[in-house]
């Protein structure tokens, strides 16, 4: 009997609950957050998720996509995590770095990472690799070249730090690199420009934005790639260059390593809030993951030139947690190598 009971309680349930979210989303908007400023590859595919995500939410809302880039996307993660309506009406895209702000004690980040309802990652960088590169002129043919004494190389990057920064200082840390680091460029286009220029001589950068930016210096065999980060083997496009962890020598370095990878393994992280009604959370997390599979999607993404390798909100939220647990003497190390000179 009571069997039964459930049985029916289950059926009704199941027959109500998608005539209930058609009428949460019907008539209604989602606002989705963007932690940088337009034009940027975050924006590239928060638009591109924009046009195709709401064809699978019940009831297809309207998706208006507002740019927040102060304080390198931070402030944007703030109001996501305190201020924002819990309804499932506001969703982000929060910068790559920014989940790693609060465990490397950064006083201006108020959330924790793990707490948001993840909703998953457009790209886990499946087909591309952040790589250091160097100017061939520079006469440094690979990493031995770069751990001599003698005069550095001069590597750059942005002033906010960020992945391009931070896996550069990472990398000397782990493998005593002879490279003097000079911060404060305003963008990545700013440090590229740098680059030709011959201000700098290498820089931390994907495979895909030096393409697009220096494809021509590429094509003259003016660029080299010395190592690539953010996969464990090598990536296919880059066959002939090692990666940092089969370049480590111990555990201590590839923790420390794996920890600076993190942000390229979930490039393009979309979150909720946290505390979100189950209902609105399992539609948009269903919703996120099918529209990484919509043929117009894929489509778009194609003729963008953009990396489509998404992880659901479920393999976010366990790397969230992961990350929570990372031992203090890695976070002791990670913060010493970023202060260093």
């Amino acid at each position: 009997m009571l069997r039964a009971f459930v049985a029916v309680v289950w059926v009704a349930t199941s027959a109500i609950s998608p005539a209930a979210a058609q009428d949460f989303y019907k008539g209604k908007t989602i606002t989705l957050l963007v932690g940088s400023g337009e034009g940027s590859g975050w924006d590239q595919y928060a638009r591109l998720l924009a046009r195709h995500i709401g064809k699978y939410i019940a009831g297809e809302p309207a998706i208006v996509v507002k740019n927040q880039p102060a304080a390198g996307g931070i402030a944007m993660a703030n109001a996501l995590y305190t201020t924002a309506p819990r309804d499932g009406l506001t969703i982000g895209l929060m910068l790559r770095d920014n989940p790693l702000e609060p465990l490397l004690g950064n006083p201006a980040a108020k959330y924790s990472p793990e707490r948001f309802t993840w909703l998953g990652t457009s790209s886990r960088f499946e087909d591309d690799a952040f790589c250091l590169a160097i100017r061939t002129d520079s006469g440094i043919a690979g990493i031995g070249d770069l751990q001599k004494p003698g005069r550095p190389a001069i590597f750059g990057g942005q002033a906010a730090g960020g992945s391009e920064t931070d896996i550069v200082l990472i990398a000397r840390a782990v493998f005593k690199l002879n490279l003097q680091f000079i911060r404060g460029y305003r963008s990545s286009s700013d440090t590229l420009l740098a680059l030709r220029r011959g201000e700098i001589e290498g820089r931390g950068i994907t495979v895909s934005a030096l393409q697009r930016g220096m494809g021509d210096w590429l094509a003259a065999g003016k660029l080299r790639y010395l190592m690539q980060l953010g996969h464990e083997t090598r990536w296919k496009g880059l066959p002939e260059v090692p990666t940092a962890h089969e370049l480590a020598t111990s555990e201590e370095d590839r923790a420390l390593l794996a920890l600076a990878e993190a942000p390229v393994q979930m490039s393009r992280p979309f979150v909720a809030p946290p505390g979100l009604p189950a209902e609105q959370a399992q539609i948009l997390t269903r919703a996120f993951m099918a529209a990484h599979q919509d043929p117009d999607y894929l489509r778009e993404a194609k003729e963008m030139q953009l990396d489509v390798s998404p992880m659901s909100g479920g393999e976010m939220q366990a790397l969230m947690t992961r990350i929570a647990q990372t031992p203090p003497a890695v976070i002791a190390r990670y913060k010493a190598a970023l202060s260093a000179s």
